[in-house]
């Protein structure tokens, strides 16, 4: 009976969540377009490398690469809305029990806030929800809810371009008992298209 209520929970979920996703992403533009003066619209794709940690590193996955892309909205002089998609993979040799081709791959939406300007760079903070499903040869997740932090800094190398190292942490579950936690560590691009 539980594994019954589970899976109808698990349903309701992965509906709700596009639901979810556009309500958020309308949001996210709407406020846009009322502050349009004042909102400064970016763009910035990202590649890194992941690191797994407690069950994942317990499994046996290893190092593995990172990809993202965003869509970012200054609100503020400090303050940055985020969406985006991302996709971390990870490493697994023979000993791994995860199967092949471990990842974890989905949305993610929050804040970043400047705090701190040395010289043209902006050192920055940065706060949000993932919504992600893990996958590999042999196992397949619903989407789950899990959070995002990380650090980095942008710097200018051009107008409006910015090269942005950071270095971040997620953590979501599988639905099950394994948890996915890793950190990344990587390096971007961000254009300001005004």
């Amino acid at each position: 009976m539980n594994t019954h209520i589970h899976t109808v929970r698990s349903r309701t979920i992965t509906r709700r969540l596009p639901v979810s996703a556009i309500l958020a992403f309308s949001a996210f533009w709407i406020f846009a377009a009322q502050a349009q003066a004042q909102v400064g619209i970016g763009v910035e794709g990202r590649a890194g490398v992941t690191f797994p940690q407690g069950d994942l590193s317990d499994a046996g996955a290893e190092a593995g690469l990172s990809f993202g892309a965003e869509l970012q909205a200054n609100f503020q002089r400090n303050l940055t809305a985020y969406v985006g998609l991302h996709r971390h993979a990870f490493n697994c040799d023979d000993a791994c029990t995860l199967g092949n081709d471990p990842r974890s791959t989905g949305v993610a939406a929050g804040l970043k806030y400047i705090f701190h300007a040395p010289g043209d760079a902006l050192a920055w903070a940065r706060g949000g929800i993932v919504a992600n499903t893990f996958e590999s040869s042999t196992r397949s997740s619903d989407r789950e809810i899990g959070f995002e932090l990380g650090v980095g800094a942008d710097m200018p190398i051009g107008a409006r371009l910015y090269l942005v190292p950071n270095i971040g942490f997620i953590s979501h579950s599988t639905g099950n008992s394994l948890k996915a936690n890793f950190f990344t560590l990587g390096l971007g691009a961000h254009y300001h298209l005004r």
